[in-house]
């Protein structure tokens, strides 16, 4: 049974919410790594036509139509690393970059539903359910990207930052058995504890700042 398309014909608006803001959040995602590679100096992403808000051009057909059936898709974002100004930490920076605009979306997010929550019963709960499903796609988007397996980009930021070394080839030549782990990790009660977590410690900072 898949529950995201049974919600599209029981509930339309929260189906069309979901799709949007998972869409949304992985366009800005890929975005986030266009932006810092060219400045950074590589100029592929331009290039190839990667500065632009077009999910299709991000995300392509295929990961489109997962996405309206599933709630899964991905993105990709072409750069030349040989051209970073500071080759490996710049692999780092652009690497964590698209991590770094999800982790913005979530806490954005958090502030929006705090303020909402002073203002009190006068905020229409359409608004609410979207903010909250930005708050919770976006931590989920930012905790998958973190694992350090390839082709994730918690990987490059692990492998820039410490070296991994023969650790490192080992895991880029084993071919699609470390996304493997990462969607076992993912499908875990760790990993919903984790998440569960960053989006309550979110919320507790959003509500210290705004007062309520």
């Amino acid at each position: 049974m898949n529950l995201l398309l049974d919600l599209a014909f029981d509930d339309p608006a929260t189906y069309f919410t979901i799709v949007l803001v998972v869409v949304g959040s992985i366009v800005l995602h890929e975005l986030g790594h266009a932006l810092v590679a060219s400045w950074e100096g590589d100029p592929t992403p331009k290039i190839r036509g990667h500065l632009t808000w077009n999910p299709v051009v991000h995300m392509g057909w295929f990961s489109l139509a997962l996405v309206a059936v599933m709630g899964l898709g991905w993105g990709a974002t072409p750069v030349n690393r040989s051209m970073f100004r500071h080759r490996r930490w710049g692999d780092v920076l652009v690497s964590a970059a698209g991590p770094a605009v999800n982790l913005i979306l979530a806490c954005l997010a958090g502030l929006v539903l705090m303020i909402a929550a002073r203002a009190g019963s006068g905020v229409d709960g359409h608004v609410l359910s979207v903010w909250g499903t930005v708050l919770h796609f976006n931590v989920l988007l930012f905790l998958l990207n973190m694992i350090p397996v390839p082709p994730l980009d918690g990987f490059s930021v692990a492998d820039g930052t410490f070296d991994l070394g023969g650790l490192g080839s080992l895991l880029r030549g084993a071919g699609m058995f470390p996304m493997l782990i990462a969607i076992l990790v993912v499908n875990s009660d760790p990993f919903r504890v984790v998440s569960g977590f960053v989006m309550g410690a979110i919320l507790v900072a959003a509500r210290f700042l705004v007062g309520s």
